[in-house]
C-alpha cells in the first residue's frame, strides 16, 4: 500500500496527477494521491488543484500559511494512511508507465541495519529540446550537463546524492529522520536529509526510474533561487562541508586567505557575471564561481557583524 505525496506551490499539479493515477492502475495495489497545497498565492491555481479532492483516491489540504517545503514533507507523511510513502515535487512528470512498479518491486528487496526497508531514489531527467529558449539556457545546460546522473553514478556517494524530488521511503523510516523545517525554501534541506540518513545507518539505493523535471524558471530568476540556497547553508557549515562541494571550495579559500578577496571580485564583477550567466552561452565554471563568490560575500558579512 503506497502514499503518494506531492507538496505544491503555485503549479497545476493536476496533469501529474492524472500520470501517476494511470502508473498506479498499472501497477495495481492499494495507493492515495495526497497533494498540499502551501498557501499557493495564485486563487486560478488553488481553484484548479481543488478539483483533486474530488478525483478517487486523491487527497487535497490547503495551507492558510506559507511554511516551505521541508515542512510541507513532514506534514504530507503525517497525513498518509499507507506504509510506503513516495514523495514527489510539482514540476515533475514520470517518464515510464512502470514507474511505481518500478519504485514498488526496488522497495521490496535490501533493508537497512534495522531491518526496514531502505530509501530508493529514482533520479530525474531534463527533456530535451532542438533548440533552448535563450531564457532558459542556464537552467537546462546545469541540469543537462551536471544534475542528470546514472543510478550506478549515484551509488557511488550514495547519501551525498540523495535528491528529494523523487524519492520512496518505508514510513517507519521516514518517521525516523525528519526534514529540517529551518529550511524554509528549498536548497540543501535534501543534502542534509541524506546525512542524517547516513547517520542513522538508513540504507539508500538510487535506481534508473526518472521522472522529468519539468523546470521552467529563467535564467534571472534561477540565479535569484540558487542566491536562497546559498542563503541557506549559512549555520549549517561545519555539520555540511563533508557533503557539499561548494562548502569544501570555501573552506580552502579561507586557509589559503583567499575568501575576502574573492567576495570582492565577485562584488565587482557581479553585473557582468549576471548579465554572462543570463546571455546566450552561458558558462558553468563562472556559474561555479558565482555560487562560491555569493557564499563569500555571505559568510564576510557575517563575520563582521
Amino acid at each position: 500500500m503506497l502514499s503518494i505525496l506531492i507538496p505544491v506551490y503555485n503549479r497545476d499539479v493536476r496533469p501529474l496527477v492524472e500520470r501517476l493515477r494511470v502508473c498506479a492502475e498499472r501497477w495495481g495495489g492499494v495507493y492515495e494521491i495526497v497533494v498540499s497545497d502551501d498557501a499557493s498565492p495564485s486563487e486560478e491555481i488553488r481553484s484548479l488543484n481543488q478539483d483533486l479532492a474530488s478525483w478517487p483516491s486523491c487527497r487535497y489540504i490547503a495551507s492558510e500559511e506559507n511554511h516551505g517545503v521541508a515542512y510541507a514533507r513532514n506534514f504530507l507523511a503525517a497525513q498518509a494512511l499507507y506504509p510506503y510513502l513516495l514523495f514527489l515535487d510539482a514540476d515533475v512528470m514520470p517518464v515510464s508507465d512502470d514507474f511505481i512498479t518500478n519504485y514498488m518491486n526496488a522497495a521490496g528487496t535490501g533493508a537497512s541495519a534495522q531491518g526496514e526497508a531502505r530509501v530508493v531514489c529514482g533520479g530525474f531527467v531534463y527533456p530535451r529540446r532542438e533548440q533552448v529558449p535563450l531564457d532558459i539556457r542556464l537552467r537546462h545546460r546545469y541540469g543537462c550537463q551536471v544534475e542528470e546522473t546514472t543510478a550506478k553514478e549515484r551509488n557511488q556517494t550514495p547519501y551525498r546524492n540523495f535528491i528529494s524530488m523523487n524519492f520512496l521511503a518505508a514510513r517507519s523510516v521516514f518517521e525516523r529522520v525528519l526534514f529540517d523545517t529551518s529550511f524554509r525554501q528549498c536548497g540543501y534541506e535534501d543534502t542534509l536529509f541524506g546525512k542524517q540518513l547516513q547517520e542513522a545507518d538508513i540504507s539508500v539505493c538510487h535506481i534508473d526510474n526518472p521522472v522529468y523535471h519539468l523546470v521552467e524558471e529563467d535564467s534571472a530568476a534561477y540565479l535569484k533561487k540558487i542566491r536562497v540556497s546559498v542563503e541557506n547553508l549559512l549555520g549549517h557549515e561545519t555539520e555540511m562541508q563533508s557533503y557539499v562541494r561548494l562548502l569544501q571550495w570555501y573552506a580552502s579559500l579561507r586557509r589559503m586567505g583567499l575568501s575576502r578577496l574573492t567576495a570582492r571580485l565577485f562584488l565587482c564583477f557581479e553585473n557582468a557575471l549576471t548579465r554572462h550567466l543570463c546571455g546566450a552561452h552561458p558558462s558553468l565554471k563562472l556559474f561555479a564561481f558565482y555560487k562560491l563568490g555569493y557564499l563569500c560575500v555571505l559568510e564576510t558579512r557575517t563575520a563582521r557583524s
